[in-house]
């Protein structure tokens, strides 16, 4: 008998707590990157500290900081994990060889990563998630138990990179001659000249993001949602782990990283004061990643706010095209290519347009899902990825 054709996982086979969950971290995920894409490169970079005397932009990077940044890429690294995990598994319960399928996905996602990252948002995550991916694939093979540990070395590696890097030797960033040429193409440059400059930034960040603990954490997460995926933690009826996760995750990361903020951006802290703040603050990240997952799940097995589950999972199940898209979006508004409005917005306008950017998201997500079958770049990943004979319904 001929082995099964490989082919996307099918709509009935979905976990919708995971579709909500992928779409709640893409409204923090553009919290995060949207000052990177419309403010000058040393002010995103350098964000005002409480210590500055507060105001409404220190408040709102404060608050950023301490509640979205590395927390919703956590939880879409993490299911980015599950999400390879679960077609490896399905795909291998069919009959079908992973090998024959796989890698051509993940080239796939680091060609889109690459194009995202020259052409739309110096900031791109997808060329490290291809990466992460390759890293799982080979692990595939291992316990859960075993991918735990091997994730717990990835994130022991990548905080004491990042404490040696952020705690010990940075400096904050005065804006330098390079900075200013590069913001002033992104600013009025045509959509060439704009692109040279985010493939410098680009080649920058893939980079600085090796050393301070970025890719480490991806990697780590990568393999810890493969590992929750197969030990039943992410189903419905793990009600138990996702009370203790929301309890004691909320519980602990919030009291790290409000310890974290009362030391971040201190003028005149010795270095042993900074690296405490490097690690309150990475540690106090993961802890609150497993909260919001915790919370989010224990919200999906309410009755309360279907509708709004409903349209959230739409938007998650269209997270490449959503987040992408959100890119393409804010180009077109601070970009030379579109309305050139870099540094106009200040930050707390600019927490103001991401919330009104995702609404929109949300909205359109749920009209076309309950038309088509993935999001206009998730098609176009599931044609590049599956052959066209034999493919079901995704």
């Amino acid at each position: 008998m001929p082995l099964a054709a490989a082919r996307p996982t099918a709509s009935s086979e979905r976990i919708e707590f995971l579709d909500v969950l992928r779409g709640v971290a893409l409204l923090g995920i553009l919290m995060v990157n949207l000052p990177f894409l419309g403010l000058p490169l040393s002010v995103a970079g350098d964000a005002p500290s409480l210590w500055e005397g507060g105001g409404a932009s220190a408040w709102t990077a404060a608050l950023v900081r301490g509640l979205a940044e590395n927390k919703f890429m956590g939880l879409f690294s993490l299911l980015f994990g599950m999400g390879l995990a679960l077609q490896v598994d399905r795909a291998e319960a069919r009959g079908v060889n992973p090998r024959s399928f796989y890698p051509r996905r993940l080239a796939v996602l680091a060609a889109f990563g690459i194009v995202n990252g020259t052409c739309i948002f110096f900031g791109d995550i997808l060329l490290p998630y291809a990466v992460a991916g390759t890293v799982l694939f080979l692990l595939r093979r291992c316990s859960p138990r075993t991918m735990l540990w091997i994730a717990g070395a990835f994130l022991a590696i990548g905080i004491t990179l990042s404490v040696l890097f952020e705690g010990v030797y940075v400096e904050g960033s005065s804006g330098s001659d390079g900075e200013r040429a590069l913001d002033q193409a992104l600013a009025e440059g045509s959509f060439l000249e704009g692109s040279a400059a985010r493939g410098q930034i680009y080649l920058f960040w893939l980079l600085l993001s090796s050393i301070i603990a970025f890719n480490w954490r991806i990697m780590a997460l990568f393999l810890v949602g493969a590992a929750v995926l197969r030990k039943g933690w992410a189903e419905p009826g793990a009600q138990r782990v996702h009370r203790r996760l929301a309890v004691g995750g909320l519980a602990l990361g919030l009291t790290l990283e409000g310890a974290s903020l009362l030391l971040h951006g201190r003028e005149g802290a010795t270095v042993g004061l900074r690296v405490l703040d490097v690690l309150l603050h990475q540690v106090g990240g993961l802890s609150l990643s497993a909260g919001y997952a915790g919370l989010i799940a224990v919200w999906c097995t309410s009755p309360l706010g279907a509708g709004l589950r409903r349209g959230l999972a739409a938007t998650g199940r269209m997270a490449l095209t959503n987040y992408l898209g959100q890119n393409i979006v804010a180009g077109l508004i601070f970009y030379g290519h579109g309305a050139g409005k870099l540094g106009d917005l200040s930050r707390p306008q600019l927490a103001g347009l991401a919330v009104l950017i995702f609404t929109a998201q949300v909205v359109l997500s749920s009209l076309w899902m309950a038309r088509a079958k993935g999001g206009p770049f998730e098609l176009l990943w599931r044609r590049l990825t599956y052959p066209r004979k034999g493919t079901a319904d995704g």
